[in-house]
C-alpha cells in the first residue's frame, strides 16, 4: 500500500488502482512506483500463484526489466535458451533455433525460460523493499465512472468493504 489520503469524494484518492497481481499488474506497478504515482496494488488471491501459465520471457521484456535494475536478476533465476530439442519416441527429433532474434542488438539474445511464480516472486520482492504492499484477499466489486473519478468498491477477505476513489483503474486480473 502507498501513502494515499483517505475517503475524499471530490479528488481521486489515487491516481491509479491496479487490480490483479500477476506479471502485469506487478510490472505496472514497479513502474508506476518508479514515477511515484499513487497507486495501489490488490488481488482477490491471499497468496500468490504458486504455478506457472507462462514460460518464456522475450528479449524486450528483458530490456524494460533492465531500465528497472531487474533484468539481470531474473535471468539468474531461468535458463536462458538458444534452442529447443524435440523428442519423438524418446529419440531427438529436430532442433529448434531460439536464439536467432536480433543478436547484434540486445543485450539478452535468448528466450528466458523461467517460472510466471518466479518472475512474480521477483517482482513482489523488488516492490516490497520500495515499500508497496500487495493487498491480497481484495476483490473490486464495483466501479463507478464519474466524469474525472472513478468510484470503486473494495472487499476485503474479512467481509469490510472500502470505497476508494482512482483517476485509473487497470485491469490486470488476467484474460
Amino acid at each position: 500500500r502507498m501513502a494515499t489520503s483517505s475517503g475524499g469524494n471530490s479528488d481521486a484518492d489515487l491516481d491509479v488502482l491496479v487490480v490483479g497481481a500477476g506479471p502485469t499488474g506487478l510490472a505496472l506497478a514497479t513502474q508506476l512506483r518508479a514515477f511515484d504515482v499513487r497507486f495501489r496494488i490488490i488481488d482477490r488471491l491471499t497468496d500468490r500463484t504458486k504455478e506457472s501459465r507462462a514460460l518464456g520471457v522475450q528479449a524486450r521484456t528483458l530490456e524494460l526489466f533492465q531500465t528497472l535494475g531487474l533484468g539481470e536478476a531474473l535471468v539468474a533465476r531461468g535458463n536462458p535458451s538458444v534452442s529447443v530439442a524435440l523428442h519423438v519416441d524418446a529419440r531427438r527429433a529436430s532442433a529448434v533455433p531460439l536464439g536467432d532474434i536480433g543478436a547484434n542488438d540486445t543485450r539478452f539474445p535468448f528466450i528466458l525460460f523461467v517460472s510466471q511464480a518466479e518472475t512474480e516472486a521477483l517482482l513482489g520482492e523488488h516492490l516490497s523493499s520500495r515499500g508497496v504492499t500487495i493487498e491480497r484477499g481484495v476483490t473490486l466489486s464495483r466501479v463507478e465512472q464519474d466524469a474525472d473519478v472513478v468510484r470503486c468498491v473494495l472487499e476485503h477477505a474479512d467481509g469490510r468493504e472500502e470505497r476508494v476513489s482512482a483517476r485509473y483503474v487497470a485491469g490486470c486480473d488476467g484474460a
